[in-house]
């Protein structure tokens, strides 16, 4: 009986053992003479192996709730200092700021029940009338930071249903569409500085997983690649911010690579291999970008856990910085999760990185220390927040939350396709009256009044999905109307 027989086939190992113990007693001094290195090598192989499948096991990783309340006490803290924004000062809006906050909690209200949380993602789309920012000419049309917020839109589309949450994300894609792979190449960018492979890519190859109209994430293809070729350093394999920076030098002489400009794209790259079919045609070239910038910033993580603001330059602003480390832990711990990176290599960065960033979270639950907006490393502060900063934080939470559970088995790659719920809605727009306990002639009169007009609406009104038989929607759709009770949206 060999080793292999022990480690392959525990069960026949007991009974070959038991058959042989008056054997094994009589050759004893000869097994101690022939087979007792063998015997040692076993043992210690037995034991290492123990060893390192307990410590991958997910036996002393971060639990798994843990994280999680961590996370969802982090965005529950957001919300409630933005819900009375006319009063607080602090009102949200569709800037790529509020946009990478809502990347991270639409993807917690699908893990958590965190129902303010959800409501403030709906309202807000909702107030924001599921619009985007920069009417004011056509550069501004196409500006990439400007699509950021379509994220939300889509999620909202993909939990209600609703039609009009991708009307106006649709029209300014469509828009777009013939600028990104225009040829032949133009002098300059659409996509030209690195942030923007986090704000517009995952939204245009999230709206092809939703439409099936490839032109999306191809037109996103030729332009990321595109941006590749102008800003990547290959010898560094690390991005400059923008055109400026290629030959830009800090006070010590060294190149300037930003930390969260780094995080951006890394994780920009893990919010497309998501979404992005197993078998595009480009897809093995995204994987091999992310193993090698995977690579690149590991190396670059401070005993502390976290990285510095400038990656080569640590000694310029040597205080941590949250929002880069928070985005590089996200897409390390992804990778790890999704078997894109070896998990005994970059597990221990993930954790000192999870580690790291919760010694900065303040007494309210809000991530501290993080940089300002910017293009370029600056000093940070211990009491600097941002909602750009909190977004990254619940995705590195989120993974992290799944670390244990990808120990076993990485999870697969795309993200199996989600399709929008039945719609239900009313012709009408407006919802009934409500009444008080105790209702005033006047009350129950204009209550009865109400209801006759939102009658008259689904009586009178033409209806594009049920009066037009040759209605083609815009995008997969299901729909049935409900009556007669109304379905608030909020």
């Amino acid at each position: 009986m060999n080793f292999h027989t022990i480690i392959s086939h525990p069960a026949r190992a007991t009974h070959a053992q038991d058959a042989q113990r008056p054997r094994a007693r009589r050759g004893f001094r000869c097994a101690l003479k022939t087979g007792f290195p063998i015997l040692m090598f076993a043992m210690m192989f037995a034991m290492t192996f123990a060893m390192v499948a307990g410590a991958l096991s997910g036996a002393e990783l971060p639990l798994r709730g843990e994280v999680l309340g961590i996370v969802r006490r982090s965005a529950s803290a957001e919300v409630a200092r933005h819900t009375d924004s006319a009063t607080s000062g602090n009102a949200i809006g569709n800037a790529w700021t509020d946009a990478a906050f809502f990347t991270g909690a639409v993807k917690l209200v699908d893990e958590v029940d965190a129902p303010d949380i959800l409501e403030f993602c709906l309202k807000t789309a909702g107030q924001l009338n599921y619009a985007h920012r920069g009417g004011w000419a056509p550069i501004h049309l196409i500006n990439a930071d400007d699509m950021a917020i379509g994220d939300l839109y889509q999620a909202v589309y993909l939990r209600t249903g609703w039609v009009g949450a991708l009307l106006p994300l649709k029209q300014r894609l469509d828009y777009t569409l013939p600028y990104l792979k225009r040829e032949p190449e133009p002098s300059r960018l659409v996509w030209w500085w690195c942030d923007a492979l986090f704000m517009a890519p995952p939204v245009w190859a999230r709206m092809t997983a939703i439409t099936g109209d490839r032109g999306y994430i191809d037109a996103m293809d030729v332009q990321w690649w595109r941006v590749h070729k102008r800003l990547y350093d290959r010898q560094e394999r690390l991005f400059a911010r923008d055109a400026r920076f290629i030959e830009r030098r800090s006070e010590n002489g060294r190149k300037i690579f930003w930390s969260r400009g780094q995080g951006w794209v890394l994780a920009g790259l893990c919010r497309v291999l998501e979404l992005m079919p197993a078998d595009y045609p480009s897809r093995s070239r995204y994987i091999t970008l992310f193993r090698e910038m995977a690579g690149r910033i590991a190396s670059l993580q401070h005993p502390d856990g976290l990285w510095r603001a400038s990656l080569l330059d640590p000694e310029t602003f040597p205080e941590p910085e949250t929002s880069g480390t928070a985005l590089f832990t996200y897409a390390l711990a992804f990778g790890v999760n999704h078997g894109l990176l070896e998990r005994d290599i970059y597990l221990p960065h993930v954790l000192k990185g999870w580690a790291g960033l919760n010694r900065f979270v303040l007494p309210d639950g809000i991530l501290g220390q993080v940089q300002t907006t910017g293009d370029q490393p600056v000093p940070t502060k211990r009491e600097s927040t941002a909602l750009y900063a909190t977004g990254a934080f619940i995705l590195a939470g989120l993974e992290v939350a799944r670390l244990a559970e990808s120990a076993g088995k990485p999870a697969s790659l795309p993200l199996p396709a989600r399709k929008a719920p039945q719609l239900k809605y009313e012709a009408a727009n407006w919802g009934p009256r409500k009444l008080p306990a105790m209702p005033t002639p006047e009350q129950l009169k204009e209550y009865e009044r109400n209801e006759a007009e939102r009658r008259a609406v689904a009586d009178q009104s033409f209806d594009p999905m049920t009066d037009d038989p040759g209605f083609v929607p815009l995008y997969p759709l299901s729909c049935s109307k409900v009556s007669p009770k109304y379905l608030s949206p909020f």
